[in-house]
């Protein structure tokens, strides 16, 4: 099936992504809908730039107004129309509501909802994010949780064992459902290339701490 990919530029729609290519979909186009800064804080826009590179396929950047439904689907109706996408592909995991949502802006489409993470316990999508060679890094965190020391940090198997620590302490979702923290892919299996982020700062607004990324580029994959 020809599908479009919700992106974020994290973990989780990137195993997503990921998972539907496994499952036999051809991915077309990865899609960001663009509704306010306060996403692009999490998820730079410079590093998705590069990942649309490194996956060697486009990256729709769309911005979208109120009413938001209508927006997401005008995009989908005219990918329907113009590419033959049957289908989209999100990275979410058990919040309801951003299932209902997705299948509010799909209904009476003809496209299907692909929700390759649905209902699968955190940690074994973590496990599977790492043992599976992506690269993660984690761009945006929430106080009181985390501190700036977090930021840029790799999501390897100790972060995970600290994640649990979080859990267990403060009840934040270990795979950070709820916005606890945030990740950018920099490497990963479907990659032609990695990303190298060679210069940023560590920001705040609010209770949010942030990567601003200041220089990154594509390099060669090491052997």
């Amino acid at each position: 099936m020809k599908v479009a990919a919700f992106w974020s530029g994290g973990k989780d729609s990137a195993l997503a992504y990921y998972k539907a290519i496994t499952e036999g979909h051809e991915v077309a186009f990865i899609i960001t809908f663009i509704f306010s800064d306060w996403p692009f804080l999490c998820h730079p826009m410079p590093i998705m730039q590069l990942q649309s590179e490194a996956l060697g396929i486009a990256h729709l950047r769309v911005k979208v107004e109120e009413p938001y439904r209508e927006g997401y689907r005008a995009v989908l109706s005219r990918l329907k129309r113009e590419e033959g996408i049957e289908g989209i592909v999100t990275g979410d995991i058990w919040i309801e509501d951003h299932r209902r949502w997705n299948e509010s802006v799909c209904e009476g489409l003809g496209i299907r909802l692909i929700m390759p993470l649905w209902g699968l316990d955190r940690y074994q999508i973590l496990n599977e994010v790492i043992s599976s060679g992506f690269r993660c890094a984690i761009t945006c965190v929430k106080q009181p949780w985390f501190d700036e020391g977090w930021l840029g940090r790799k999501l390897d198997m100790d972060c995970v064992k600290d994640l649990k620590v979080l859990n267990t302490r403060y009840g934040i979702d270990l795979c950070g459902e709820n916005g606890e923290y945030h990740t950018m892919v920099v490497d990963a299996p479907i990659f032609k290339e990695m990303i190298e982020i060679s210069s940023f700062s560590k920001e705040r607004r609010d209770s949010v701490l942030f990567l601003k990324i200041n220089q990154s580029s594509l390099k060669p994959k090491n052997d």
